[in-house]
This record gives structure tokens, sequence and C-alpha cells, in this order.
């Protein structure tokens, strides 16, 4: 995983909270990811390719979606999201 996944984990876990504990759709996720980082100046866009990093977080068990409600994060994905900020 790198910086780019962790955005994406940080973003669901940030709309939960600000939202009632109300699914992220992928089209909020998106919107949010490239506004995330458009602020990073080094960012490639190879690196960001927002889908298959969605579809690979969902693939290891970090975030789930929730037929047609949107995604949120497992408990896999809130203790990597915990622990990477702790470090």
């Amino acid at each position: 995983m790198d910086k780019y996944d962790f955005v994406i984990l940080d973003i669901i876990q940030t709309f939960r909270k600000n939202n009632k504990n109300q699914y992220i759709k992928l089209n909020q996720l998106e919107a949010n990811f490239w506004t995330r980082i458009q602020r990073d100046a080094a960012h490639q866009m190879h690196s960001t390719q927002l889908g298959e990093r969605v579809t690979k977080l969902y693939l290891n068990g970090f975030i789930v979606n929730k037929s047609g409600l949107g995604y949120n994060l497992t408990k896999k994905g809130k203790e990597e999201l915990v622990h990477t900020i702790i470090e």
C-alpha cells in the first residue's frame, strides 16, 4: 500500500464520520480523491489510478461495498489506517 491507498481509506472514514454513518458513493470518493491529490505537487497520473486502487483495497479486505449504498472501511481497513497514522 502507498500513500494514495491511505488517502482512499481516509476519505472513506472521514466521509462516514461527517455524514452520519452514510456510505460514500464511488463518484463522491473519486471527486474527493482528485481534490486531495491535486494539492500534492509530486503526484503522477499513472500512479493514482483510482479504479484499480479501489478494487485492490476491496479484494484485500480493507473496504466493503454495500450493494449500491457505497463504500465503507472494514475492521482491517480501520486498523491499517490507524496504524499508518500512528507511525
